[in-house]
């Protein structure tokens, strides 16, 4: 069964299929909805193209029966979409009708297409009625998968009659049912670094939303659902650093020789000539290097809130080690290379503060905890 909702989609849709299949080959297939639409296309450039002046004479006519024919099929049964069945069919025909008067030679050989635009009309309101009726049966039975399809529902009567009744009202209250609701506990971290922490977690919420828009999952921090009065939510997301250690410094420290053949020294003076003399050059380095180590697991686990039990579990590593290198020499600079130079050159330097450094090794178990929500919850979509 076609289903047609948007005069616009419709077009676009005909555009695609008369480019993609010839409108014989269509009408071979008994689309004859789709086999008008190619020929009149068609007609529209080609006015004279033998082909699709016979595809049209037969086409629209097998195109125009057959809507009619579905129409009173479904007005005479007990099909629970039956209203929106005959819109589908009367656009379809309008569409078609549309079509014609805009393509001269179509028009010539189809001077009068039949137009149902109040047939059409009648049908749009019955069948928002019918959407609208439906989508309060499936709200009462007061489960996810009924809420979705009222949501679906209401936002059908709402395309057939904008505005239809309480309709706006009750796409947001399906839309509330159909959602699964997840709580997220921020992780508890000693005063010195919730700053970082909310930052951390902040994000995290923002991130999670995003992957998972549109997908009928909301998660809630414990501020926002106790301001919506979420008394009962389906999960809880809870977040915990099992255990972290910020700024462990250590230090070592190397020291070696290096030398440099062909390096001009000096000078001497032979036959009354000045010659330059080469030689090698030394140099005793000493390099020192500052590491100061981050790291910690945060503990990721799904617990079903109507019974406390935890259904996934995962421990996210996150590691980061800020360097610092210097180095101090005694003999001949020109034995150094530009690395060696440099680092003779770099004064050490005091680490980031605590609150940065955590930042810094939580940024790894941050994409990890997305990568896990998001995989979980695209199965829990699956499942349903």
């Amino acid at each position: 069964m076609r289903k047609i909702s948007f005069l616009s989609f419709i077009l676009l849709a005909v555009v695609i299929i008369s480019g993609c299949s010839s409108g014989k080959k269509l009408l071979q297939r008994g689309d004859y909805y789709h086999a008008t639409m190619a020929a009149v296309n068609r007609l529209r450039s080609k006015p004279n193209h033998k082909k699709s002046q016979q595809v049209l004479l037969r086409a629209y006519p097998m195109a125009k029966e057959n809507s009619i024919r579905i129409i009173q099929n479904a007005l005479s049964s007990n099909m629970p979409d039956k209203y929106s069945i005959a819109v589908n069919e009367y656009t379809a025909l309008n569409n078609m009708a549309e079509s014609i008067f805009r393509s001269p030679k179509a028009l010539e050989l189809i001077p009068n297409p039949q137009q149902f635009h109040t047939e059409l009309n009648h049908a749009l309101n019955l069948a928002a009625e019918e959407a609208y009726e439906l989508g309060l049966k499936q709200l009462k039975l007061n489960t996810l998968e009924s809420a979705r399809e009222a949501y679906f529902n209401f936002l059908r009567a709402d395309s057939y009659v904008q505005g239809y009744r309480d309709v706006k009202d009750k796409i947001q209250e399906s839309l509330y049912m159909a959602t699964f609701k997840v709580v997220v506990q921020k992780p508890i971290t000693p005063p010195k670094y919730q700053l970082s922490t909310n930052f951390f977690y902040d994000n995290l919420m923002s991130e999670i939303t995003r992957v998972t828009r549109g997908k009928f999952i909301r998660f809630y921090t414990y501020e926002e659902a106790q301001k919506e009065r979420l008394t009962q939510p389906d999960e809880y997301l809870v977040l915990n650093f099992e255990d972290f250690a910020v700024g462990l410094m250590r230090e070592s420290q190397s020291a070696y020789e290096v030398k440099r053949d062909s390096v001009l020294v000096g000078s001497t003076t032979i036959d009354g000539k000045k010659h330059d003399v080469y030689g090698t050059v030394k140099a005793n380095i000493i390099t020192y290097r500052r590491e100061v180590i981050s790291q910690g697991v945060l503990s990721a686990q799904i617990v079903n809130a109507y019974n406390n039990r935890v259904i996934e579990r995962r421990n996210l590593p996150g590691k980061f080690v800020w360097v610092n290198e210097w180095a101090t020499f005694r003999g001949d600079e020109r034995a150094l290379d530009a690395k060696q130079k440099k680092l003779t050159s770099t004064e050490p330097m005091m680490p980031p503060p605590e609150q940065d450094l955590f930042i810094e090794f939580t940024k790894p178990i941050f994409d990890q905890v997305v990568s896990f929500v998001n995989t979980y919850y695209k199965r829990y979509e699956e499942r349903l």
